[in-house]
């Protein structure tokens, strides 16, 4: 595998999901918002601007460490077992991360950690968490996969004095599925970000359109994050929100761009979640000629699409980015901290950065991680695992 010039990243890899998922739809969903928001409501669009301003401005910027700062004991961890489900690891990035994973835990901590490959299937799972509890691992990591679909097994393994940590199932730290930590992209800041750049962008009038994927469980967190913060920042703009599931991408997609470029075209943002569900719809925008009129605007950054901010005639302005390897290295923190009686951390706040028109010479060679900038991830993590 080309680790990394083949990655796809952390929203596209969540699409396997879609096998575990019943129905498809692109029905309209409503755009509630929820409660994902990060301030108080402006009543004047100025305002609005500058601050959604100040927060791209930060996101264009190399990602720097957030934390976390408080040390862990990884000394008497040496020889603990890990089982690590994945939804599927014929997908490049989680593939990468299973391999990334697996040797951090083995070079810092002696863990262990065997991979179950689901192949997108419940039975495959399922039957990954009756090996670990046969096996008597000591954590579980399921990486991608709903938490709701699996209460029963999450319940027999911490019966058995098996720890559980689900991976990018949307909002960090959220363990109601009964699990004991979660680690994940913030995908409610990705929406927000999306949000910000929208307000931006479109000088405080713009009418947008959000292009979910119910069938991925990060979907509706990010959807709604974008909604809300647009609401909260720009009292002239207007968002919406469709739903088009996997299976749907590649025929409805297209058409709904086209639908939406001809029927309503003042409705200029077009935002589906993840590059990859963009690029059906790209496709459509280049052979319209309508790159002009539209501005798309996504989350993953995956080489091969990213690439066309560069290129006005694919309508892509927008391309949000998330850290695979610093998802790796925080993966091994969590697992440690589960391992060892620590407390976990709810959101390691994984670097994310806005790539769009004007810094999308940042785009280029085969070494993605080099986009974002020098970080001390790589330094900052090991640093934080004692043994004494």
């Amino acid at each position: 595998m080309a680790r990394r010039s083949a990655h796809v990243r952390a929203g596209v890899a969540l699409a396997v999901v879609a096998l575990l998922a019943a129905g498809c739809t692109d029905e309209e969903a409503p755009a509630t918002a929820a409660a994902q928001t990060t301030g108080p409501a402006v009543t004047d669009s100025a305002a609005g601007i500058a601050e959604a301003q100040k927060i791209i401005d930060q996101y264009r910027n190399p990602p720097a460490w957030q934390g976390p700062n408080d040390p862990v004991q990884i000394g008497a961890l040496s020889g603990k077992k890990v089982t690590y489900i994945s939804v599927s690891n014929s997908i490049p990035v989680l593939k990468y991360w299973s391999d990334k994973l697996t040797g951090l835990l083995q070079q810092y901590g002696g863990v262990q950690m065997t991979v179950i490959d689901a192949k997108g299937s419940v039975d495959e799972a399922n039957k990954g968490f009756e090996q670990a509890i046969a096996q008597k691992a000591d954590a579980i990591v399921f990486q991608a996969l709903p938490p709701a679909l699996f209460q029963a097994q999450i319940t027999k393994a911490k019966a058995a004095g098996i720890k559980v940590i689900s991976a990018n199932t949307g909002v960090p730290g959220k363990v109601d599925g009964g699990q004991d930590a979660e680690i994940g992209f913030d995908y409610v800041k990705v929406g927000q970000l999306i949000g910000d750049w929208m307000v931006v962008d479109s000088k405080g009038k713009g009418k947008g359109l959000v292009v979910s994927s119910d069938d991925v469980p990060a979907s509706q967190p990010q959807a709604q994050a974008t909604v809300g913060e647009v609401k909260r920042l720009c009292p002239e703009c207007d968002v919406s929100i469709k739903d088009v599931q996997i299976p749907q991408w590649q025929t409805s997609v297209p058409t709904l761009f086209q639908t939406t470029i001809n029927s309503d075209p003042d409705r200029k943002y077009l935002l589906p979640l993840y590059d990859g569900q963009a690029l059906p719809g790209l496709g459509a925008i280049r052979t319209a000629g309508a790159g002009a009129k539209v501005t798309v605007g996504a989350f993953n950054a995956t080489p091969g699409i990213v690439e066309q901010l560069k290129d006005p005639a694919s309508g892509l302005k927008l391309d949000i980015g998330g850290h695979n390897e610093w998802w790796a290295y925080a993966a091994a923190d969590q697992i440690f901290r589960v391992l060892s009686g620590a407390a976990p951390i709810s959101n390691y706040q994984i670097g994310l950065r806005i790539f769009d028109t004007s810094n999308a010479n940042l785009i280029q060679g085969s070494d993605e991680f080099a986009w974002y900038g020098a970080s001390d991830y790589k330094t900052k993590f090991p640093a934080l695992w004692t043994k004494n």
